[in-house]
C-alpha cells in the first residue's frame, strides 16, 4: 500500500494533503458537470410534462439506466457491503433481492398500464378512479418516505465529504444539497435522467474494477466460500420461534418487493418512457441488471472480512476502505473517481426522491386544493415546492439523528396504503369508492395500532426507540398485518358488492 493515504487507528479515514487536493478537484469538476447538465436541460423544459416525465421521450437505454441509478445508490453499495460484512447475506433480503423483484413485477403488472393511462404520478390513477380525496390521502402517506430519504441522502453527502476532505458535515451537506437542488429545479426529469446515467456508470465501473481484485486478495472465490459460516450464505427464515418471526421474514421480502412497485421514483421513470413497451422493457431489464450488479457489493462485503479484518467499528466504512485499499494500490486517480462515484450515487438517490416528492406534493395534494390557472403556473409552483421540500429535508437532517430509522420505517406506508388501491384501480374497475376507502383506512389503522401496541411499553427515549430492533420488527410485522387485513377487507366488500349488483339486476329483470 503506497503513501497516498493514511488510515487512522480509530477507524476514520484520514487522507494526506495530496489525496485531499485530488479529491477536491475531482469532486469540484464533477459537480460543475452536474450543474452544466442542469443548465442545458432547463432549456428543454416547456411545461409540466417536460419537467415531471421528460416529455415522455426516454428511449429504452435511458429509461433503463435511470431506473437502475434510482435503485442502485449508496444503500445498495455501501449499505449492502456493510450489512454483509457484519451478518451475512440474510440481512440484505430487502435490498437487492426485494428491490430487484419490485422492478420485475412493476414492469409486468403496473408501469405499462399507468403509461397507457397517461398518468404523471402513481397516485394519479387512484385520484382518477376513486376521487381526489383518495389520491390526496395516498399521496400524503407517501411524502414522509421521500422527505426522510432526501434527509438521509444529504446528510450522507455531508458525512462522506467530511470524512474524505475534512470539510465540516454542515458545509458538506449544504454543498451537496445546493448542487442537487439547482440541477433538479432547473432541468427536472431531463436533468435527473442524464445525471443518473453518469452517476450509475461511474459507480458500476468502480465496483467491477474492485471485485476481481478483492476476490484475488482473499484467495479466490472458493476460498472465500469455504471460510464463511453456512448461515452467512442463507436467505431462508432459519428456525422461527413464533408467528411473528415468520411474519417479520415475510415482511422483509414484501415491503420492498411489493411496496416499492408503486414508488413514485420508479413509476416516474417508467411514465417518462417513449411508449408502453419501453416502460415495460426498461423496468424488467433494470430488475435483472440490478440483481446481477447487486451481487458485487455482497461479494465485496464478504471479502472485506479477510482483507480488512473484522475489527472495523463503523461497518459503513467498509466500501470506502476497500476502495482505498484496492484502488489506491492500482492508481490514485481510480480511487478518487470511485470515491466521487459513491458521492454521486447518494446524489442520484437524492435527486430522484426530491423530484418524486415534489411531484406528489404539487400534482396530487396542492393542486387538489388550489388548482393552477395554467401549465406554466403549475410548473412554477412545482419548482417552488421542490425548493421548500429540500429545505425541510435538510433541516430534518441537521436536527434528527435517527434519519436512517425514520427512512426505513416510512417505506412501509407504500405497501400498506398505496399498493392495494393502485392494483384495484388497474385490475378491478368495478370496485366502488367506499370499498377502496375502507381498504385504505383498515390497512392504515391495523398497521399503526400493531406498531403502537408493540412499542408503547418501552421506556426508551424516542430517538433510541426509532433505532431499536424492537421498533423495526414492530413496523415490519405491523405492515404485513395491515396489508393482509386490507386484502381481506377488499375481498369481503367487493364480493358483497358483486352479489348486491346481481340481486338488483335480477329484481329489475323480474
Amino acid at each position: 500500500m503506497n503513501n497516498f493515504f493514511l488510515l487512522a487507528a480509530a477507524g476514520s479515514m484520514e487522507l494526506d494533503s495530496k489525496a485531499k487536493m485530488m479529491l477536491w478537484i475531482g469532486i469540484a469538476v464533477y459537480m460543475v458537470v452536474l450543474l452544466g447538465i442542469g443548465f442545458w436541460s432547463s432549456k428543454k423544459i416547456n411545461g409540466m410534462k417536460d419537467f415531471l416525465v421528460a416529455g415522455r421521450r426516454l428511449p429504452l437505454w435511458m429509461a433503463t439506466a435511470t431506473l437502475l441509478a434510482t435503485w442502485f445508490g449508496a444503500g445498495s453499495s455501501m449499505g449492502v457491503a456493510a450489512t454483509v460484512y457484519e451478518g451475512g447475506i440474510g440481512g440484505v433480503i430487502a435490498d437487492p433481492f426485494g428491490g430487484a423483484i419490485s422492478l420485475l413485477l412493476a414492469g409486468v403488472f403496473i408501469v405499462g398500464l399507468l403509461r397507457k393511462h397517461n398518468c404523471m404520478t402513481v397516485t394519479d390513477i387512484i385520484a382518477n378512479r376513486f376521487g381526489q380525496g383518495a389520491g390526496v390521502y395516498a399521496s400524503i402517506w407517501m411524502l414522509p418516505v421521500y422527505i426522510g430519504w432526501i434527509a438521509a441522502q444529504v446528510l450522507g453527502m455531508g458525512t462522506i465529504l467530511h470524512i474524505l476532505t475534512g470539510i465540516s458535515v454542515f458545509w458538506g451537506t449544504m454543498i451537496g444539497a445546493v448542487v442537487v437542488l439547482i440541477y433538479t429545479v432547473g432541468g427536472g426529469m431531463w436533468a435527473v435522467t442524464l445525471t443518473d446515467v453518469l452517476q450509475v456508470g461511474l459507480l458500476i465501473i468502480g465496483l467491477v474494477i474492485i471485485m476481481p481484485f478483492a476476490i484475488s486478495q482473499s484467495g479466490g472465490m472458493n476460498a472465500v466460500i469455504e471460510r464463511l459460516n453456512p448461515g452467512d450464505l442463507s436467505i431462508g427464515w432459519g428456525n422461527p420461534k413464533s408467528i411473528n418471526d415468520v411474519t417479520y421474514y415475510i415482511g422483509t421480502w414484501i415491503i420492498m418487493g411489493l411496496g416499492c412497485m408503486v414508488g413514485q421514483d420508479l413509476i416516474q421513470r417508467s411514465l417518462a418512457s417513449r411508449d408502453e413497451q419501453v416502460a415495460i422493457s426498461s423496468s424488467v431489464l433494470s430488475g435483472f441488471l440490478y440483481l446481477m450488479i447487486g451481487i458485487i457489493p455482497i461479494t465485496i462485503g464478504f471479502t472485506a472480512r479477510f482483507i480488512l479484518g473484522t475489527g472495523i467499528a463503523d461497518s459503513n466504512q467498509v466500501m470506502p476502505r476497500m476502495a482505498i485499499t484496492i484502488l489506491g494500490n492500482l492508481h490514485p486517480v481510480l480511487m478518487t473517481l470511485f470515491l466521487a462515484a459513491l458521492i454521486s450515487a447518494i446524489m442520484s438517490s437524492a435527486d430522484s426522491s426530491l423530484l418524486a416528492g415534489s411531484s406528489l406534493l404539487v400534482r396530487n395534494i396542492i393542486e387538489a386544493w388550489f388548482p393552477a390557472a395554467d401549465d406554466k403556473s403549475m410548473l412554477l409552483r412545482t419548482r417552488i415546492f421542490t425548493v421548500i421540500l429540500l429545505i425541510i429535508s435538510t433541516l430534518l437532517a441537521f436536527t434528527c439523528k435517527s434519519i436512517y430509522a425514520l427512512m426505513i420505517n416510512c417505506w412501509t406506508s407504500q405497501l400498506v396504503v398505496v399498493f392495494l388501491p393502485v392494483m384495484i384501480a388497474l385490475y378491478a374497475p368495478k370496485t366502488s369508492k367506499t370499498c377502496v376507502w375502507t381498504v385504505m383506512i383498515t390497512s392504515t389503522v391495523v398497521w399503526l395500532f400493531y406498531t403502537f401496541v408493540n412499542t408503547c411499553g418501552s421506556n426508551m427515549p424516542l430517538e433510541e426507540l426509532l433505532n431499536s430492533e424492537m421498533s423495526e420488527r414492530a413496523q415490519t410485522c405491523g405492515a404485513v398485518y395491515g396489508f393482509v387485513s386490507g386484502i381481506i377487507c377488499f375481498v369481503l366488500i367487493h364480493l358483497g358488492e358483486i352479489i348486491t349488483q346481481r340481486d338488483t339486476g335480477k329484481r329489475i329483470d323480474e
